[in-house]
């Protein structure tokens, strides 16, 4: 754990672990009632609940984020009865000297807010990409300046020949918005990031 203390406030996604639209709900209703945990959040939209019907529910059916402390998450999860499908997710961060290790994926305050933004109603200009490694290509960071979405940071990508902006977070949930015009962009250098996460 050597990007975060295990005692600071931060937003976990949390993966369930053969998860249903049931399972997930009742997850997220046991973590709310826990002192421990400060919030949840799962993306909402319109997916195909059954054969014949369209609702509006989780659109990520395997995961929920919680904002909380390391500490505090672990003590959670130690109630094996209740918790015991939850998993972190790991994933591979590299140090100065080029060498790989794994750990925690968390994410900032401003990332979560831009996340959260973006997927909390349903919402034609964005997607989510099933293709991470696609995603995960070296791109430009970018914050979005003008429209519904100003403020939002991201990584410049071309889908569908259009250009988007996505938001990285693990290797699997990458929403996108679609086609946002050039000059509604604003090219940050990697300080700026650098910045923009340490704020968040």
């Amino acid at each position: 754990m050597d990007t975060f203390k295990e005692n600071e406030l931060h937003w976990f996604p949390l993966r369930i672990r053969n998860s249903s639209l049931s399972r997930l709900e009742t997850m997220k209703q046991r973590l709310e009632l826990q002192q421990d945990i400060d919030e949840t959040y799962a993306p909402m939209g319109f997916i195909r609940v059954s054969m014949k019907k369209m609702d509006f529910a989780p659109i990520l059916l395997n995961y929920v984020f919680v904002r909380s402390t390391f500490s505090r998450l672990l003590s959670v999860k130690s109630n094996l009865d209740q918790f015991e499908p939850l998993r972190f997710i790991i994933h591979p961060v590299y140090d100065d000297k080029f060498e790989r290790h794994n750990e925690v994926l968390y994410i900032s305050d401003k990332k979560m807010a831009d996340f959260m933004r973006i997927t909390k109603e349903e919402n034609d200009k964005v997607i989510f990409l099933n293709n991470p490694n696609y995603a995960f290509k070296p791109s430009h960071a970018v914050q979005i300046t003008e429209g519904e979405f100003a403020g939002v940071v991201g990584r410049i990508k071309r889908i569908r020949g259009a250009r988007c902006v996505v938001l990285p977070i693990g290797n699997e949930l990458m929403p996108a918005i679609l086609d946002v015009p050039n000059k509604h962009l604003r090219y940050l250098t990697e300080e700026e990031v650098i910045g923009l996460k340490a704020e968040g």
